[in-house]
């Protein structure tokens, strides 16, 4: 926290005979303080603020409230002017200000916004209840428990001003006991508006919890959007482990990603998407993108199939993940959670742009092959709905499932077979990558064949001593 020492500095403006109590920077509470005779004979320096106090004045028992500034002025080599640099207070000039003024006798209103702060700077200055009776540490840890942690969007609030109070918050397990308090208090709300809902009903008829309609838990993601990476984590952490639904945690997550990556997620035009390029992917700023983008899919439910994050969402994150080079087990995990839940893609989906350079593709087509890997290698037995069904059966929801890949890998092989960079092998490995019964219907695929032929036209006898049979059939039906 830092030494307090007794250092030179200028003389404070006073005016002689009255009590003074004044910064150099706001004069406005000097006449909130009750007059005395008796001169400044204490000079706080904190941050760029100065002030004027005394030592031993009976009726404005400083030093028998601090013990951190008793303990300063007794060290003092001046016993009768004392000069003291508190620079390290945490909440600055303003705290100090308050704590200073509780010590007078003013009453000070401990709110929201300023009793972390209180909290910390009672710590600090040493003013415990052992110290001095009703003292303004037990003050503001009453606030805290009468009136912060029963409420969870004051509790959010609070947690929100601790960040400009690290270290000391944490020192004070300040911030520990609010994470706590929301973790709580947002599961128990959540148990008690399921039970409620699921008590009003119409006949049979069930109405669905509270927190599972679209717009509930909207004002959590807006609430805990502001906080730092850190205080984010360790609070999403925390309600996940409470049992808070996925869906929630989804929303809460869209919010933030929303929030911290403004201008780089979601999107589904890789035209539009915005990100970085090649030279920037150093910077401090992309650092830390880097980083939130890495704690969101960390934070992500649990992988499956039905997985509530969007499949919008994921493609987007995966997009922002490539452009700021995220770590591969990020990437990976993304590619996953989109090979599981690739029946809710449409074409955007996965139209990942690739980086800059002269011989690369518009494409990726590596990221796209692996996550069909994902889709096609999926471990059916485990599904829910995948037992008993003839994998070959049209009406199988596995075959269905299937096919509606084929029609999106056709749809994806049309858009990319117009690349000039893309070469034949690439092609034919994606138009391989899927069984030879998934397709059902033949049309896309002859279409994407026929627009990367007459993209090649120079390349077109060539190519046919090296396409597999399935491909072969396809062009000699695409003839003449």
């Amino acid at each position: 926290m830092g030494v307090a020492t007794v250092t030179e500095m200028k003389q404070s403006v006073s005016v002689s005979g009255k009590k003074m109590f004044r910064t150099s920077l706001n004069n406005r509470h000097a006449n909130e303080w009750p007059p005395t005779d008796v001169s400044s004979d204490l000079t706080v320096e904190v941050g760029t603020s100065s002030f004027a106090l005394h030592k031993l004045l009976a009726q404005f028992p400083l030093v028998s409230r601090s013990g951190k500034i008793r303990r300063l002025v007794a060290e003092a080599k001046d016993a009768k002017l004392a000069r003291l640099t508190l620079h390290a207070t945490p909440g600055g000039a303003p705290a100090f200000e308050l704590a200073a003024k509780f010590c007078y006798g003013v009453h000070v209103d401990i709110t929201v916004a300023n009793v972390a702060m209180l909290r910390c700077a009672a710590r600090y200055l040493q003013m415990p209840d052992d110290f001095s009776d009703k003292n303004l540490e037990l003050r503001a840890e009453a606030f805290r428990r009468d009136a912060v942690l029963p409420s969870i969007a004051s509790s959010v609030a609070v947690l929100r001003t601790c960040e400009a109070l690290l270290p000391a918050a944490e020192d004070v397990n300040l911030v520990a006991r609010l994470i706590a308090a929301i973790a709580n208090n947002v599961c128990k709300e959540q148990l008690a508006s399921g039970l409620l809902s699921r008590l009003d009903h119409t006949g049979a008829q069930l109405k669905p919890a509270a927190l599972d309609s679209p717009g509930e838990g909207d004002w959590w993601g807006k609430s805990v959007a502001g906080l730092g990476l850190d205080l984010f984590q360790r609070l999403l952490s925390a309600v996940k482990s409470k049992g808070l639904r996925q869906e929630t945690v989804t929303r809460i997550l869209i919010n933030y990603a929303h929030n911290s990556l403004y201008g780089l997620m979601p999107c589904r035009d890789a035209d539009k998407c915005g990100g970085v390029t090649d030279t920037d992917t150093d910077t401090d700023a992309v650092k830390k993108q880097r980083a939130v983008v890495e704690t969101i899919v960390g934070l992500l439910p649990a992988q499956s199939k039905k997985s509530p994050v969007p499949m919008a969402f994921l493609s987007g994150l995966l997009r922002t993940a490539m452009a700021l080079s995220a770590s591969n087990i990020c990437k990976a995990d993304l590619e996953k959670r989109i090979g599981m839940q690739l029946e809710q893609a449409i074409l955007e989906d996965i139209l990942i742009a690739t980086g800059s350079g002269e011989a690369s593709t518009l494409y990726d087509t590596d990221v796209v092959a692996r996550i069909f890997s994902v889709f096609l290698n999926l471990d059916e037995d485990k599904e829910e709905d995948g037992g008993g069904f003839d994998y070959d059966s049209p009406r199988s929801p596995k075959q269905s499932c299937i096919v509606k890949a084929s029609k999106l890998l056709d749809s994806y092989l049309a858009e990319i077979a117009l690349d000039s960079n893309l070469v034949p092998a690439k092609f034919i490995s994606l138009a391989e990558i899927l069984p030879d019964h998934a397709r059902l219907v033949t049309d896309g695929i002859y279409r994407a064949v026929d627009i990367f032929l007459k993209a090649r036209r120079h390349l077109f006898f060539f190519s046919l001593l090296f396409i597999p049979s399935i491909i072969i059939y396809y062009v000699l039906m695409l003839l003449p």
